[in-house]
């Protein structure tokens, strides 16, 4: 017996008190030519009561209630609703459910009648189609006297539903498991005061006159754990619970097993069971219960793929990442892209993948991505999986490395893999940046040390922009060990150069010295003084931030006499930055404005965004000490110009300083309904960002603003905010500047 037939029931009988009606003068004869299994029809008013392990849907089932009122206002145009998704998704106990509380309410005094059209079982000769059920879906409905000719039999069926239409007595059929049209095409009655519910892990739809798709997703983490908590006959602990149901994929027959196995095992921890489905090459495996399997479910569909479909459908578990675009996809198949996305959309109607964040783009629910990894292992050569492998992670490297060059340059000429423009660069490292980071994970695994490193590189600088760090460190670790691997000492230089700037932006600015003063040490060994002038201005910055401004000046100095070059600019807004925290706005300012020219000539916008927030704060330091309004509005301007040139880099952190800043602007003119609307700006991004220490700035410019203009308890409840928030940081002055507020605002 194969492992599919393994788990296969053929004796799908109603249990309880139902009663089943087969048509059993008929001896039916596949293909083979040896006898099938008859079709099973069951009443639905006779299977029982419902069960009360049914978790979650509460949408869905309102959506089909609205589609099972037969007759009357508000009644439903279509007669047909389609039930669709993948495999142990819940379809079947859904529409049953859904079917007997109708049932319940007297809706159909017609009848109402469950047919298994068993579409999906391993062996395809199962698979019921019209001729077979019409007799017995006859006796279900209580007509006992049926034509003895087999020819005749359909038309009797239609000739009863058509009767008890016009008697006005509404019958609902519930046809389940259903592969194709053809199953349930002959099925559906001509009158729509009848209802038909079918479901289908196929996209028939749009196949069958007038019916209504309802395509069903996974269950939602909460209902997931309490379908586990119902399943388990037990409490669980929340977060384990999560955990575990995350393992499962929130998929319902998934949910099922794993209860299942933690009912039948009362000594098993929750915690203890997730240990054993963490490892993902045993996961499928550990999700089976005596003859129920994932695994299964999701064969039944695989069978049925044709070679391409099925080869495209393992090609899709080599994928680095979970969301893929058609290029990558077509690049796994090594066919035309046209042939690959006409494989994905057809594994789309299949349910094998699911539409992806944004057009053309795809992904596999977690679990059929092992099942079809598994696939892939059995079937695919190691070489034909590694040759798959590495032209994505080549694609993957080379756009990365050109997507990179947008962030600060104007690249003029891109090869063919290139952006037209920044915002179309912008935009694709937004939809491939975790698909980038699991590459340089997948290159290296592949030996191709080069690519992993340069991977590594042209994703860190968006990853810091938009504050995902942990994402930025991870990736970093994978690319200095591959560094290290091939022995380019360059790439390990630049590789510490962004692990010190992922850690000043983390505000832990005593990893960022060491790290910057590796790669200055490695890059002066190489005698690349580009390469060490950039890490010295880095490491200005961090020491300045650390020590204050006087600590950064010897790093930078030594910088600057290192030569122009791409460092020139980044070098002036350093000094710039130094010249602003020393007081000497007027000077900061004249440094500012030639770093600004240098950085918009090059097109470095994200330097530009730095130097504009810079400039814009020193003039309106200056207005404050000079009480100029005209010089406060000028800095206003420079702040909005530098928030546009964040949101053109994805810098969620930068634009929420210069909404901080410009918040501090109107708290300055006075203006404090302005001022509140600029830091309310400033902390949405920064909640956004998850930046912690930005929200703790934010919360103190808001106590501050508040007391200051005699809202004493709206003021303090912000600055205790802040002073939680800031607690983990190294704010002296800060913090003692929210102590001192908080004390002479008491009471």
């Amino acid at each position: 017996m194969s492992d599919s037939e393994r788990y296969v029931s053929l004796d799908a009988q109603a249990s309880g008190q139902s009663r089943n009606y087969q048509a059993g003068r008929d001896l039916y004869v596949n293909e083979s030519g040896n006898p099938a299994v008859p079709p099973t029809v069951i009443p639905l008013s006779q299977t029982g009561r419902m069960h009360g392990d049914f978790v979650g849907r509460d949408g869905e089932i309102e959506r089909i209630f609205a589609h099972l009122q037969p007759q009357g206002e508000g009644a439903s145009v279509s007669s047909v609703l389609v039930l669709s998704g993948l495999g142990g998704i819940g379809k079947t106990e859904l529409a049953t459910r859904a079917a007997r509380l109708a049932v319940d309410q007297n809706r159909f005094p017609g009848g109402a009648v469950s047919v298994d059209l068993r579409g999906y079982e391993a062996l395809s000769d199962l698979s019921v189609y019209p001729h077979q059920v019409y007799s017995p879906l006859l006796k279900a409905l209580g007509v006992d006297a049926i034509d003895p000719m087999p020819e005749n039999v359909g038309p009797q069926f239609h000739a009863e539903l058509e009767k008890r239409a016009g008697a006005k007595l509404p019958v609902l059929i519930l046809l389940d498991n259903a592969r194709d049209p053809e199953q349930v095409l002959s099925l559906i009655p001509d009158s729509h005061i009848h209802r038909v519910i079918v479901t289908s892990r196929n996209a028939i739809a749009p196949l069958l006159p007038g019916a209504i798709n309802v395509r069903l997703d996974v269950l939602s983490p909460e209902d997931a754990v309490s379908l586990i908590k119902v399943k388990a006959r037990r409490e669980l602990p929340l977060a384990s619970g999560l955990d575990l149901a995350k393992l499962c994929g929130h998929l319902p027959l998934a949910l099922s097993v794993v209860g299942a196995i933690l009912a039948s095992d009362p000594e098993l921890s929750v915690a203890e069971l997730s240990g054993e489905l963490t490892q993902e090459e045993q996961r499928l495996e550990g999700l089976e219960h005596e003859n129920v399997a994932v695994r299964a479910a999701f064969e039944r569909s695989y069978v049925r793929l044709n070679e391409f479909h099925a080869a495209a459908f393992r090609s899709l578990a080599l994928a680095p990442g979970t969301d893929i675009s058609v290029e990558v996809a077509a690049l796994l198949l090594d066919n035309q892209e046209l042939k690959a996305r006409r494989a994905l959309r057809h594994l789309l109607n299949c349910h094998l993948v699911e539409a992806g964040h944004g057009p053309g783009r795809w992904r596999m629910h977690d679990l059929v991505r092992l099942y079809a990894a598994e696939q892939a292992q059995r079937i695919d050569s190691k070489e034909s999986r590694d040759a798959a492998q590495v032209r994505a992670v080549s694609y993957l490297s080379d756009r990365a490395e050109l997507a990179a060059e947008w962030t600060n340059g104007h690249p003029r000429n891109q090869s063919s893999y290139g952006f037209g423009d920044r915002s179309a660069a912008m935009e694709w490292l937004a939809a491939e940046a975790s698909n980038l980071v699991a590459s340089a994970e997948v290159a290296a695994e592949l030996e191709a040390f080069d690519k992993s490193a340069d991977l590594s590189s042209s994703v860190v600088p968006y990853l810091i922009n938009v504050a995902d760090f942990s994402s930025s460190l991870s990736v970093l670790s994978i690319g200095i060990e591959a560094a290290k691997r091939s022995e380019d000492r360059s790439r390990l230089a630049g590789a510490y150069n962004n692990l010190g700037i992922t850690y000043t932006s983390m505000r832990k600015h005593r990893d960022a010295v060491r790290w910057f003063n590796k790669s200055v040490a490695i890059a002066r060994s190489l005698g690349d003084r580009g390469a060490e002038a950039k890490a010295l201005i880095n490491l200005s910055g961090a020491l300045r931030d650390l020590v204050g401004v006087e600590a950064g000046m010897e790093p930078l100095e030594r910088a600057m006499r290192l030569g122009g070059g791409e460092s020139e600019g980044f070098g002036l807004t350093n000094a710039g930055i130094a010249l602003r925290e020393s007081g000497r706005f007027q000077e900061a300012e004249k440094v500012l404005r030639q770093a600004l020219a240098i950085h918009a000539r090059k097109g470095a916008r994200k330097a530009e965004a730095s130097t504009l927030a810079q400039l814009g704060t020193a003039i309106m330091q200056r207005a404050t000490r000079e009480l100029t309004p005209a010089l406060l509005q000028e800095g206003a301007n420079y702040l909005g110009a530098a928030i546009a040139a964040y949101r053109d880099v994805r810098d969620r952190q930068g634009e929420a300083m210069c909404f901080l800043n410009l918040g501090n602007a109107f708290s300055l003119a006075a203006n404090l309904k302005s001022a509140l609307e600029h830091y309310q700006s400033a902390l949405e991004l920064s909640r956004e960002a998850g930046d912690s220490h930005g929200e703790g700035m934010i919360m103190a410019a808001i106590g501050l603003a508040l007391v200051t203009r005699g809202e004493k308890k709206r003021g303090r409840s912000a600055l205790k905010e802040a002073q939680r928030l800031l607690e983990p940081f190294h704010e002296p002055g800060r913090k003692q500047l929210i102590a001192k507020h908080l004390q002479d605002h008491d009471g």
